[in-house]
């Protein structure tokens, strides 16, 4: 800002507003224009402390320093600028002020005041009675008072016409003071802890126009808070909004009466009973909204008749059906049209082919079972939002849908057929999931602004188009459950720009291409993405080894599913690297080597996760766990924090460290070649709720600490070379299929095995005398063959020695057979006794 603007002494109005200034402060030149009444700097990027100097305008009515990032220690200055009328510091830092309202008190003149998210907390009221007789506007919301809204210091300022109050942690009731306010045309109170009722002397305020009482905690009947707006106000209401503040009972049949509301919301309450018929009598009303409460009841033509000038109609998630004829010409031309989970078929409404200004359209989950009409597609061709999923549409789409101006369509879960059409050239959002198509995808996919698309659940074959590499921006991608062939997509281009955003895949967050016979090694362009966070490639026929790349390259990662592959090799050893790793199923593959151990890398598994997908559209997902595939949808999925690497050909111990994944829910690492013990700190898994450590070759006894798994129920150690007692625990005798979980282990005993310990340990003993006989018949007759071979060449020279040899041999014989013959028969009478 040139420092040459200070030349013009005889300007009077000056309006920087909306530029640029690059964060430098606001000059102080500007204090000596003199004659200024007007000045407007608002948001246009100054910074800094606002110089004093402007109390130098004593001329000024007009100032405006709004939407800057702008403060103030001290606002002793405005004391100065006696005749201004209209101050607006909104978002301009007072957080450090104090006495501010005794400051904005002594401009007598002012006519509005916006102080609004400015940090202030205090409210102290004026050292004596506020001189702001003339004040009109009173704009103090955004800032944390945490208070009582009662005995406040602007409830004398009879004069003002709006009031905005919202987002201050205002608590307890509604003020009376408010009822002296008689000229009040705007109260907003949002955004509070505020309860009850509307305060019953407000009889006087006869000029109402708008009020905000959303996100409130009301908690009462919507009639009876209703029945407390002034009498002489309804015809003169235009805006009533009351959303999410604990309404409950039924909406007033006078509602007919408020012939000026033109805006009227109330969801996300408890709203019960049938739609008023008064409804229909609001000829201003443009936006209807009672969407999220539990209304019922059959919506009829004579709801809307008289509905001349809406706009915005919202229905939606109530328990309401629409009986409309066909033939009914409605009187409105609506923008949105929001009925999801509203009963509105079976057949398609033919009252909406006169609805061509629609430009957000949701018939979600509205029991529609039609095919859809042909003039859909020319009626909505101009909407930018489409959806009808969750119903039962049949029938095909028509072959070329690029006319449409859509940006979004979801039409999942639907009974669809053909083929998938060529798309519309300026979609984002696009989801034909669950349906029937079937048929190749269009070779030509020109959607260069797509960013989901959902094809999952269909019977699309073919292999997946080389067009498909263009679409650079594309976020999320689901191709899961069809029966698509041939190699992965192939858009990997070398480049030595590794971070080059026009690469297929550099946008990619969520990628799915499970249950289908696609082939080929993993996909090289995942190197491109840097922001995947999902990955399943499950029962699929790729092959080679896991990229050693996998951890570098998608360092976001949460989910990695390639399940039922032929993958081979080892597990990267720097997979650890994924600190936000919570679920890993790498089962029914090739793998070899051993499990990677620096697993205390893997913080997400470290905590209990309470992580949440946030998806434009919800995702199923098949995930399996406890010995079964179950469904869970993306909201939920995240909470599970698994390791399955099950089914491949795993060596050595499992790791230690396994014991630090605190937040682990899922451990499968069944069917592979692990030896060694179980490790002793898994009872430290203290929110495992399945664990499969069955076919390998651990030995070992089983680590008591199992048994402090409280949130266990699913165990199989079965076919191992386990050995001892079994923990006892109440978790672990409340399982189902006792014996199942631990049969395969000889040398294991006690409950639920019919082996007790006591029996294991006499059949040891015995095994160990065996041994100690064994070992007796061992020396012995390898000192007879030696002592043989000795006095054999001994006496070889002489006769009368052999003949006196072979006769003490022939007594000894005798003598050990007989001793033989009694130790074995007691041994075996001992070991008839103890099995007894």
């Amino acid at each position: 800002m040139s420092s040459s603007l200070a030349a013009l002494q005889q300007l009077r109005y000056l309006d920087l507003s909306c530029n640029f200034f690059n964060y430098t402060n606001i000059p102080v030149s500007v204090g000596s224009l003199e004659n200024l009444r007007y000045l407007n700097l608002s948001s246009s990027q100054f910074s800094g402390r606002i110089p004093s100097q402007l109390g130098n305008l004593s001329n000024l009515k007009y100032l405006d320093v709004s939407g800057n990032d702008l403060q103030a220690v001290d606002v002793a200055w405005l004391s100065r600028l006696s005749l201004l009328s209209n101050l607006d510091m909104t978002k301009v830092d007072l957080s450090h002020v104090r006495g501010w309202v005794h400051m904005v008190s002594m401009l007598a003149s002012l006519k509005m005041l916006r102080l609004a998210h400015c940090g202030l907390t205090s409210t102290m009221p004026a050292t004596s009675k506020s001189n702001l007789t003339h004040l009109q506007v009173l704009d103090i919301s955004g800032n944390m008072f945490n208070t009582s809204l009662e005995h406040n210091w602007f409830g004398d300022l009879t004069s003002l016409e709006e009031l905005y109050l919202s987002s201050c942690d205002w608590h307890g009731s509604i003020p009376d003071e408010l009822g002296n306010m008689t000229s009040l045309q705007v109260i907003d109170f949002s955004f509070n802890d505020l309860v009850r009722l509307i305060p019953s002397n407000l009889e006087k305020l006869c000029n109402l126009e708008v009020l905000h009482f959303d996100e409130s905690n009301i908690n009462a009947s919507i009639g009876e808070f209703m029945d407390g707006l002034p009498r002489c106000s309804l015809s003169t209401i235009r805006v009533l909004s009351m959303d999410n503040t604990s309404m409950t009972g039924k909406l007033p049949i006078w509602i007919g009466n408020m012939t000026s509301l033109s805006f009227l919301s109330a969801r996300y309450n408890m709203i019960t009973g049938t739609v008023p018929l008064g409804i229909g009598a609001l000829g201003n009303l443009t936006v209807l909204d009672l969407s999220y409460n539990k209304l019922n009841g059959v919506l009829i033509k004579e709801h809307f008749s008289g509905l001349l000038n809406l706009e915005d109609l919202d229905l939606s998630f109530n328990s309401l059906k629409m009986d409309i004829e066909p033939n009914w010409v409605p009187p409105f031309r609506l923008k949105y049209l929001w009925l999801q989970s509203c009963r509105v078929g079976p057949r398609f409404p033919e009252w909406l082919r006169w609805q061509t200004d629609i430009d957000d359209l949701r018939l979600g989950n509205t029991g529609l079972d039609d095919v859809i009409p042909d003039w859909f597609w020319v009626t909505f061709s101009r909407a930018s939002y489409l959806d009808a999923s969750g119903n039962k549409l049949h029938g095909s789409l028509p072959a070329n849908l690029q006319h449409m101006s859509a940006e979004t369509i979801y039409l999942g879960s639907n009974q669809l057929t053909g083929q998938v059409p060529w798309l519309p050239i300026n979609i984002i959002y696009l989801d034909l999931s669950s349906n029937s198509f079937s048929g190749p995808l269009p070779s030509e996919l020109k959607a260069p602004q797509l960013e989901l698309l959902l094809l999952a659940n269909n019977q699309i074959t073919g292999t997946i188009p080389s067009s498909i590499c263009q679409l650079t921006g594309l976020g999320r991608l689901d191709l899961s459950g069809n029966n698509l062939t041939g190699d992965a997509m192939q858009c990997w281009k070398e480049s030595d720009n590794s971070s080059s955003m026009d690469q297929f895949g550099s946008g990619l967050y969520s990628l799915a291409l499970s249950n289908n016979d696609i082939s080929g090694v993993f996909p090289k362009f995942l190197q491109w993405a840097s922001e995947l966070e999902f990955l399943d490639l499950s029962y699929n026929r790729f092959v080679g080894t896991l990229p050693k790349w996998l951890p570098e390259k998608m360092p976001e990662l949460e989910v990695l599913m390639v399940r039922s592959n032929m993958f081979s090799g080892h597990i990267p050893k720097d997979l650890p690297c994924l600190e936000s790793l919570h679920y890993l199923d790498i089962g029914h593959n090739n793998i070899s080597g051993t499990i990677p151990w620096p697993l205390s890398n893997l913080k997400a598994m470290r905590v209990r996760s309470q992580y949440m997908e946030d998806y434009e559209v919800e995702q199923i997902i098949p995930i399996t766990t406890k010995g079964q595939t179950r469904y869970y949808t993306s909201e939920v999925y995240g909470l599970l924090v698994n390791i399955d690497l099950s089914c491949n050909s795993l060596t050595g111990q499992i790791p230690e460290e396994i014991s630090l994944l605190i937040g682990l829910t899922s451990l499968n690492l069944s069917s592979n070649q692990l030896v060694g013990k179980i490790p002793n700190q898994i009872g430290h898994l203290k929110y495992l709720e399945s664990l499969d450590l069955s076919y390998n070759e651990l030995s070992g006894e089983i680590p008591s600490s199992l048994s402090d798994l409280t949130y266990l129920s699913y165990l199989n150690l079965s076919y191992n070379n386990l050995s001892g007692a079994i923990p006892s625990g109440p978790q672990l005798q409340a399982l189902d299929n006792q014996i199942d979980i631990y049969i395969g282990n000889p040398g294991l005993c006690g409950h639920p095995l019919s082996k007790n310990c006591s029996t294991l340990d006499a059949e040891q003993s015995i095994h160990e005398d065996a041994n100690h006989v064994a070992s007796l018949y061992l020396g012995m007759s390898i000192g007879f063959v030696v002592g043989l071979w000795t006095v054999f060449c001994t006496v070889l020279m002489r006769r009368a020695w052999v003949i006196a040899y072979f006769q003490i041999i022939d007594k000894l014989y005798d003598e050990v057979y007989v001793w033989v013959f009694i130790a074995w028969a007691r041994l075996t009478k001992k070991t008839r006794d103890d099995a007894a």
